[in-house]
């Protein structure tokens, strides 16, 4: 008990001098967030056969997809399509917002149905209802979902909602689920363990995942579903997903691949995984070549910052095998296969266009036959066709920004071919070859003009975007489509198949360099490769830092990250509570503080604004959403009613952002930029305009994306309604939204665009007078995380008393309806609805380069022995200092002290610290307020200020004069010590240097996130630092 306590007060005393400058979850732990991905386990032990109850508090705010909780498919024999697709809805748990719980259905619903053949039917065969239970809130409210059925009782199924039973069914199916099917959370199978359908995809969080080999009656239920403890290694839970891996991270990111079974039967979930490495043989022609490949299966080789790629002419070659396309399977739900996609800007401006294009360079196969759409009899069918993609952005409604071009490659079987594709800057021809062959082309698009010719007929002119360039460094991916950049997939579109010897050129191949060449692994000249990839031991290893990576064997060195597209593990807010049936503890904020959740049922005004900037303007944000639906407003200002200065300024559609100044929308051409934001990543949004030149800038995480024309020579009048979050017709209200939202909303069939509000979380947002530099606008980003000049971990960068500072809202009061203007200028957001606030996830990333939270040292890797160990911090012996972490023997190590300061740069004018939430580091507004307001004090109270830090001082001296002998009885405790002296190191002892990194974000997390060429990963507000290529050393 005495060592307890002097453990206690040791700690409490260091935790004291350190402060907390990391946030830190709540008693419900993680939870995942889920976009359109998927978790697939095809080794589940002891399934249950006869009788089933699965569980889960679930979050969603997704109207739009009929998301899929969980569903579990036998591996089909069956030559019989009814069956077979019967088999893969072996047991599906299906669309939250009208929830169906089905075993055995060939149609899970079906309208109309009139022989009854639908699971859904048999939920109205008992109720007479179309409805069963809706797990989808606006804002976005947890929910436990329940489902129990049986082989019993004619298959009883029955759902509950928060305990409460709401919908049963007989399914009258009553077969036992058979062993070694494919388990999978997030989406519906319409094949053996994939097939996903992208319409099917789950977009919310799941927490407390529990599967049990019983039917678990209504009071098992309702007195168990809240307990966030208690029921691990339960007899009957055959798997228990708590989630919460990363609790114990204590301050630093570590990667979690796995989420554990907590029932004890060891099924353990994986959610990561990379394509893996195989040697290989391929015969073409009588000759042998024998190297490496990659085999995908919804995964992804990836860079996000490559560079050195080909501006204009290029070719991109390599060999590929997939699955057999049999037209006799109508069940399948993939009709793309993804290949290779290259994202980047334009290389030059471009009149009335976007300057990003997703699909610089992309090649996929066709799995499907479209050719009637052309509506001719006589078309050339689609399937096993190659697409190429050149210059392109399909996401806008720019026509001339869509170029793409199909071949008749008839790549119907599963054996080995060589692809190559070839396009030429000055006249735009573009060539296919399918093993040295000359493909023809047969449809196309071009700039918004579409041609179509059999092949047998000749086909159609193969020449496309003639004369356009793109910019040499962007993001490449294998194996799936950005649809944003370095981001936004979706398991439908991927590749599901081996790929070996990748090579990229910035010329145009002749067929003959095709032919002679691609039975080599390296060509025989090698004049203008940009590009080269040989997946064979060496080029398919592990990096210095033990992640899996592809090399790159050309100069440029652009190797690629061997990932998955995974779910994000995140802070849960699901009601559980304590064994005693108390509620657990919300997360912790740190020096981050918190986020505002935004939804149709919230409105965050702000009405007459004074001091609006009228000529030149900035606006910049931290957003995050998985929203796909609507194209969300983050920034409405009014001053008049509909089409009369409502659109003011408006920043508009999250899934292809737009900017309207002065009610100028721009023309159908440079209407949306192709720019999206909705990955379920933090990203910096900035956005800004000057009335002169009418010249509009997006920046998406410090990179500018597009460039338009908006309100040229124009005024924005003062004392206008500002909204974020929603979309005003009409000042402060009349808004695009769906009926049932907050305020006065406008008819829905009336609204041009449909439903515009915001779902997500919106943190850090400052308006300026001024047209920030690129530079500022980056150098703003990074000092949202205490990175910047002056700041520090727990105090940011960013003078809130900047002369050209309208406003400043960071959000970070945690509580309450008013969210303050931090600049004192009065311009505080008032949310009409209760708010729900959220803490940002900020930890320190062991591993990134960058000193930072709870670490001693940061080298880059996770390696011991080096100096700095694999948790970051000194090791005995040695001494370290700067950004990067530089270790060299002889130093004292090993002590917990900070490390030695690098140079810092250039002072600037000290920013003044942003305080952080009630729980995070530095003082609240509140405390301000009250270290001024209190003028008198109790005797007793100036007593308790005295003897208080007396009492502490002397016992801080006692333990730390035996501080020895509690490390040797506790060495936890020394541990922790170490980690809170690392903390006060990092405060007083900044690393200086220009190189940052950010803090919020899981490893694998940022290596899925779309970023575009950002010299600093996407986050939320903190720190991001510029982009660290892999060492070209592996």
């Amino acid at each position: 008990m005495q060592k307890a306590v002097l453990c206690g007060l040791l700690l409490a005393c260091l935790g004291a001098a350190a402060g907390v400058t990391v946030s830190s979850p709540g008693g419900a732990g993680h939870a995942l967030l889920f976009r359109d991905h998927v978790v697939l386990k095809k080794d589940f032990k002891d399934f249950p056969t006869t009788a089933m109850t699965f569980e889960a508090w679930v979050s969603s705010s997704d109207f739009c997809h009929a998301g899929t909780i969980m569903s579990y498919a036998k591996d089909s024999k069956s030559t019989d399509d009814n069956q077979r697709i019967a088999d893969f809805n072996h047991f599906v748990i299906f669309d939250p917002r009208n929830l169906l719980a089905c075993h055995d259905f060939k149609y899970i619903d079906l309208k109309p149905d009139p022989k009854n053949e639908s699971c859904h039917a048999s939920y109205w065969n008992v109720s007479k209802l179309d409805t069963t239970a809706k797990y989808v809130e606006r804002d976005g409210q947890w929910h436990h979902l329940a489902v129990s059925w049986s082989t019993a009782d004619e298959g009883l199924t029955k759902i509950y909602w928060d305990g409460l039973l709401v919908a049963s069914a007989y399914s009258h199916k009553t077969q036992p689920l058979e062993p070694g099917g494919a388990f999978m959370l997030g989406a519906e199978q319409d094949c053996f363990g994939g097939c996903t359908d992208p319409s099917q995809g789950f977009y919310g969080m799941m927490d407390e995942v529990r599967i049990w080999k019983t039917v678990r009656s209504q009071d098992d239920i309702i007195r168990h579903m809240r307990w966030a403890s208690g029921l691990e290694n339960n007899a009957d839970l055959i798997a228990y997903w708590q989630f919460n891996d990363p609790d114990s991270d204590n301050g630093q990111f570590r990667r979690h691949v796995i989420a554990k079974d907590s029932s004890g039967k060891g099924n353990d979930l994986s959610l990561l995984s990379s394509p893996s490495r195989m040697d290989t043989e391929i015969k073409s022609g009588g000759n042998a070549l024998r190297t490496g490949s990659l085999n995908f299966k919804n995964n992804v080789a990836l860079n996000k910052a490559v560079k050195g790629m080909p501006e204009k002419s290029f070719s991109v070659e390599f060999w590929a095998r997939s699955k057999k396309l049999d037209s006799n399977k109508p069940d399948m739900q993939e009709k793309f296969a993804q290949i290779f996609s290259y994202a980047a800007q334009h290389a030059t401006d471009v009149d009335g266009g976007p300057d990003f294009m997703d699909d610089a360079i992309r090649i996929e196969r066709y799995l499907e036959d479209f050719s009637s759409r052309l509506g001719d009899a006589k078309a050339t069918s689609t399937r096993g066709a190659i697409s190429v993609h050149i210059n392109s952005n399909e996401h806008t409604d720019s026509t001339h920004a869509q170029n793409w071009i199909d071949f008749d490659a008839q790549w119907l079987d599963d054996e080995w071919h060589h692809v190559a594709v070839t396009w030429s800057y000055d006249d735009g021809v573009t060539r296919m070859y399918l093993d040295g062959t000359p493909k023809t082309a047969f449809w196309k698009n071009s700039g918004g003009m579409l041609d179509d010719k059999p092949a047998s007929q000749g086909g159609v002119d193969p020449s496309l975007a003639a004369r356009t360039a793109r910019s040499q460094t962007g993001s490449l991916v294998l194996g799936q489509d950005q649809d944003c950049p370095g981001g936004c997939f979706s398991p439908s579109n991927s590749y599901n198949g081996e790929l070996a010897v990748l090579r990229i050129w910035d010329r145009v191949l002749s067929a003959d360099d095709v032919k002679r060449n691609m039975v080599r692994e390296r060509p025989d000249s090698e004049a203008g490769l940009v590009g080269l990839y040989i997946f064979d031991a060496e080029g398919a290893k592990a990096s210095a830092a033990g992640e899996p990576v592809a090399t790159d064997r050309s100069a440029n060195k652009n190797h690629l990250e061997l990932r998955s597209n995974a779910p994000q593990w995140v802070y849960s807010y699901a009601p559980l509570v304590k064994p005693d049936g108390t509620p657990v503890d919300p997360p912790a904020a740190g020096a981050a503080g918190y986020a505002l959740a935004l939804h149709d049922r919230q409105v965050l005004i702000l009405p007459n604004f004074q001091d609006f900037p009228s000529d030149a303007i900035t606006v910049e944000f931290w957003m995050m959403s998985v929203d796909t639906c609507r194209p969300g407003v983050p920034f409405s200002y009014a001053v008049g009613q509909y089409e009369k200065e409502d659109n003011s300024f408006l920043i508009f559609n999250y899934n292809s952002f737009g900017v309207s100044v002065m009610e100028d929308e721009g023309t159908l051409a440079d209407h949306l930029s192709g720019v999206a934001a909705t990955d379920g990543q933090w990203h910096h949004v900035a956005v800004t305009w000057e009335s002169s030149s009418g010249s509009v800038i997006l920046y998406l995480d410090s990179r500018e994306v597009w460039r338009v024309t908006r309100g040229k020579g124009k005024k924005i009048p003062s004392g206008g309604t500002l909204v974020i979050g929603r979309e005003q017709d009409c000042k402060g209200g009349c808004f695009d939204s769906a009926s049932g939202a907050a305020g006065k909303v406008s008819v829905v069939d009336d609204q041009e665009y449909g439903p515009q509000d915001f779902f997500g979380l919106i943190e850090e947002m400052r308006v300026w007078r001024v047209v920030r530099t690129p530079e500022q606008i980056r150098q703003g980003m990074i000092a949202d995380d205490g990175r910047g000049s002056g700041g520090s971990f727990d105090g940011p960068g960013i003078d809130k008393d900047h002369k050209d500072l309208v406003a400043y809202w960071d959000f970070n009061s945690g509580a309450g309806y008013s969210i303050k203007d931090i600049t004192n200028h009065g311009h505080d957001l008032i949310a009409a609805q209760p708010p729900r606030w959220e803490v940002v996830r900020w930890l320190s990333n062991c591993g990134n380069g960058v000193v930072e939270g709870a670490e001693q040292c940061d080298d880059g890797d996770t390696v011991d022995g080096d100096g700095c160990s694999s948790s970051c911090k000194i090791e005995r012996g040695w001494s370290c200092s700067g950004n990067p972490s530089k270790c060299v023997q002889g130093g004292g190590g090993g002590g917990g002290g900070p490390p030695t300061p690098a140079p810092a740069p250039t002072p600037e004018p000290r920013p003044t610290p942003r305080p952080a939430g009630p729980s995070g580091g530095g003082g609240s507004h509140a405390d301000a307020a009250a270290g001024g307001g209190k003028k008198h004090a109790s005797g007793s109270s100036i007593a308790a200020a005295v003897l208080v830090p007396v009492f502490v001082a002397v016992m801080c001296g006692m333990l730390f004069a035996y501080r020895h002998a509690v490390y040797e009885q506790f060495p936890q405790v020394e541990s922790a010590v170490q980690s809170l002296q690392a903390a006060v190191g990092g405060v007083l002892h900044k690393p200086g240097g220009s190189r940052y990194a950010a803090l919020s974000l899981d490893p694998e997390e940022l290596d899925i996130s779309p970023e575009f060429l950002s010299p600093t990963p996407a986050r939320p507000p903190g720190g991001s630092g510029p982009y660290s290529p892999m060492p070209d050393n592996l």
